[in-house]
């Protein structure tokens, strides 16, 4: 994350890294590195588990419409599938995401040994992230997997399609959806699609494939909505 910027350019603020092969044969599903001023993401949710662990600065986040904030040794643990946003602060913030799959690991204990950890070393190393990880490992079969936003529908299906499965009016869905899941439909579709995009782009699909099978007009379309949903283009996330 020290690296310097080519030509001039400011920093990339996001990058994400995958295990290689079994990953020493932990559950991560991948890494997120942050460093910068401009950290604000807009609304969106993952599929997995993200434990964000601070290094400098100060995270701030609302989720599910509760502001949280985390600074240098501390941590946030955001549930799979929880809507949520993240805000800029006043200074350049250094931090790491863990992403994992729904109820694998305890996170506040999982923080909680990343924390210890730095204090003692002042650093963390892939192989520390994944062992204090694996320490925190549940038992298998108490794992929890995140629950559909729609209900007799497809996620994918258009609003008003939606509406009418579920017998109700285009308004009155949308209005009980947003109430319900803190989002409006048309943008949990939209999430739930850049969801499939990044699983299609870590198996390593071509950006041109991946943007037809999830129904983006073309690779400009996905681009745009990948990169502001998750702050990197669909091309530097599968090439991590």
């Amino acid at each position: 994350m020290g690296r310097v910027a080519a030509m001039g350019r400011p920093p990339q603020v996001w990058d994400y890294w995958r295990p290689i092969g079994s990953g020493g044969g932990s559950g991560i599903v991948e890494l997120g590195t942050v460093r910068g001023l401009d950290v604000a993401l807009p609304v969106h949710f993952h599929r997995e588990d993200q434990l964000t662990f601070v290094l400098a600065g100060r995270r701030r986040f609302v989720i599910a419409g509760d502001l949280r904030e985390a600074g240098p040794g501390e941590g946030v643990h955001i549930p799979a599938g929880t809507p949520h946003r993240s805000l800029c602060g006043a200074d350049e913030v250094v931090c790491i995401n863990l992403y994992t799959p729904p109820g694998l690991y305890a996170a506040p204990e999982a923080i909680a040994g990343l924390a210890g950890h730095w204090r003692r070393t002042g650093g963390l190393g892939w192989p520390d992230l994944t062992r204090i990880a694996e320490d925190h490992r549940r038992p298998i079969g108490t794992g929890v997997e995140p629950a559909s936003a729609f209900t007799g529908c497809d996620a994918w299906d258009s609003v008003g399609d939606a509406a009418r499965r579920a017998g109700m009016s285009r308004e009155g869905y949308s209005r009980r959806f947003r109430k319900h899941h803190g989002v409006p439909p048309h943008a949990f579709g939209l999430q739930e699609r850049l969801n499939e995009a990044r699983l299609l782009l870590r198996a390593g699909e071509s950006i041109a494939a991946v943007a037809a099978d999830t129904g983006f007009t073309d690779q400009s379309h996905l681009g745009r909505c990948f990169r502001r949903a998750f702050g990197v283009t669909p091309g530097r996330y599968r090439a991590g």
